[in-house]
């Protein structure tokens, strides 16, 4: 493994250590320019697309109740436009991850960008319950099929802000990454949601749990498929 890489990877892990402190972000944001020097030169590009197109999707929403439907944000602080100033730092991150999990797995566009959202929205699954449960943003509507009291147009919103910024950056860019990273891709994501899962506060170890067998489920499978294709 390349010395960039292997300096990428243990920032990674560290961050994942350190989750619950702010240094989380500024040890991903460092991985990530070490990483675009050489093994991911355009992920910046995706970065940028997260980060907009979270941003824009999270002030809208905030307002207009699309594409999530009605929340507030409310300790997450600072906020800009009554948006939390992490959340959009955070789509650049999860973007990242699935996005290099699911291109190691596809080399077909369609498939890859499918899978990506889709690893987006299990993402979700542990973000969702563990922010709300200090809340960082409160849920003001309701739907019959929920995931622990967050509904489902939260799912859908966040499966097609996904796949929006994952089509404009490959669109717009060259997505290339350097195999020795690419194969690093389900590691990093099994890291995100497991470290969830352990630092989340006991009311919502439940659908962290689950959330983490969830994204097991979903990813291994695919894994064994690639390994023997």
């Amino acid at each position: 493994m390349k010395n960039d890489i292997k300096i990428a990877l243990t920032l990674i892990v560290l961050a994942n250590i350190l989750k619950k402190s702010p240094v989380y972000l500024l040890l991903y944001l460092l991985a990530f320019i070490i990483l675009s020097w050489r093994a991911w030169k355009s992920l910046p590009n995706l970065f940028f697309w997260a980060f907009i197109v979270g941003f824009s999707a999270e002030i809208v929403g905030t307002h207009l109740c699309l594409p999530f439907g009605c929340y507030e944000y409310v300790n997450l602080r600072p906020q800009i436009f009554g948006v939390g100033l992490f959340v959009p730092f955070a789509w650049g991150i999860f973007g990242a991850v699935a996005y290099l999990t699911a291109s190691y797995f596809f080399k077909n566009r369609s498939q890859r960008l499918l899978f990506a959202a889709l690893l987006m929205v299990i993402i979700d699954f542990s973000v969702d319950p563990i922010m709300t449960s200090w809340r960082a943003w409160v849920w003001k509507t309701t739907t019959e099929i929920n995931w622990f009291s967050i509904p489902w147009t939260n799912y859908l919103g966040w499966f097609g802000v996904s796949l929006i910024f994952f089509y404009l950056y490959e669109r717009f860019s060259n997505p290339q990454i350097e195999n020795e990273l690419l194969k690093l891709g389900p590691l990093i994501y099994f890291l995100e949601m497991l470290t969830f899962a352990v630092y989340a506060p006991a009311s919502v170890r439940i659908p962290t749990a689950i959330a983490f067998v969830i994204s097991i489920v979903v990813v291994l499978p695919v894994y064994f498929w690639r390994m023997r294709v």
